[in-house]
This record gives C-alpha cells, structure tokens and sequence, in this order.
C-alpha cells in the first residue's frame, strides 16, 4: 500500500522553474502550484500548454494533495476541474485510493457523488431528444440534462482540457442512491457510475 505523501516522480515547471511533485505517473495535464502555468505532461517532461488557470477559492471539505476517508478507505485528490452550468458551479475532483484505484469526486452545493469510469453501455444518440423523468432500460430515468464549460482546473489531471471547454451530460439516477452520469466532449463519449456520499461522513485520512 503506497503512502499518500510520497510523489511518483518530480518534475521541474518549464516556466518558472518551480519543483513539481507528480502523485500519479500516469496525469496528463498539471497547473505549477507556484506560477499557476498549465503544463501538458509527456513522459515525465513539461511544456506549457497557454493559459494559466486561476480559480477564485472556494470552501470546500476536499483539498488538494490532502487525505480524506470515507467509509474506512481513505483517498487522495490529486487535482480538481471546476464547470459552471448556468446557475451555479460545481467541482470535479480526481481522486485515488491506496490501490491507485482513480475515481471522479463530483462536488455540487454540498452534494456529493463517488464515480468511476466505466465502458459506455449507451448509444450516443441517447443525448437526442430526451427529457427529464425519461426511462433508460429497466434501472435507469434521467434526472438532470446540461452542459459544462471548463472555468479551470489545479493539480494533476489523467486528461487534457482548456478554459471554455464544453461538454454536454445526462445524469441517470437508479436504486439505492447509484447514479449513472454520460458525457460527451471533443473526444467522445464517457461513462461514469457511482453513488451519492454523505458529506457529514467524511473525514481526516487513517
């Protein structure tokens, strides 16, 4: 089992010349904690990808490169996208346990829900005339329809994104509190499945 606190591997930022811990090998994009560059990462090298990402703090339980635990397993957010929707934000924050098992945390006015990425089980042209309440195979009806756009990100991230990215999404809710969310950005679709957490129940890492 890894500790947390040891970085895979340093980089140097290509700007600033700032030490940069990496946390996973395998992350694609970074934001240098110092100089707030974006940086894509390409076998443990650097080179800035333009616009720096600068995000207005915001309360949270969740910090960056800081151990939480839930439910007995403790993880570790390696970096954060925040989208905005129209009415509001909400973050999504890429995590991994001690098992480097990788997860997306989203966080939406206190609500919170635990994903992984799974293999599309939908046809693409779900997203095409659906309406909120509909039906999707026997466990599934859609709760939520919406687009993102990228306001920013810090950390590491396992892909790349720019400022004003957008991508469009259905959330399917199911039974006991599973939730199944499909994206479709510039690079396709995706498929993620999780539960809703309970926020009060997070806590310091053990």
């Amino acid at each position: 089992m890894r500790d947390f606190n040891t970085p895979e591997n340093t980089i140097n930022c290509p700007q600033c010349g700032a030490s940069l811990p990496l946390y996973f090998t395998y992350a694609k994009l970074a934001q240098c904690e110092f100089c707030k560059a974006t940086l894509f990462l390409d076998d443990a090298s650097a080179r800035v990808a333009g616009d720096s990402s600068i995000l207005t703090p915001q309360p949270s339980l969740i910090e960056l490169n800081q151990p939480f635990s839930y439910n007995r397993k403790n993880y570790f957010p390696m970096g954060m996208i925040r989208y905005s929707y129209g009415r509001g934000f909400w973050e999504e924050w890429w995590i991994k346990d001690n098992s480097n098992n990788e997860y997306w945390l989203s966080v939406d006015e206190g609500d919170m829900v635990l994903q992984r990425a799974i293999e599309n089980e939908e046809d693409p042209s779900i997203f095409k005339d659906t309406f909120i309440g509909q039906k999707v195979g026997s466990k599934w009806i859609i709760s939520e329809i919406g687009t993102g756009v990228c306001e920013g990100f810090i950390g590491l991230l396992p892909k790349t994104i720019t400022i004003g990215q957008k991508h469009k999404y259905l959330h399917l809710s199911g039974y006991h509190a599973q939730l199944k969310t499909l994206e479709v950005d510039p690079l396709g679709m995706h498929t993620y499945i999780g539960k809703w957490l309970n926020p009060f129940e997070i806590a310091e890492a053990l």
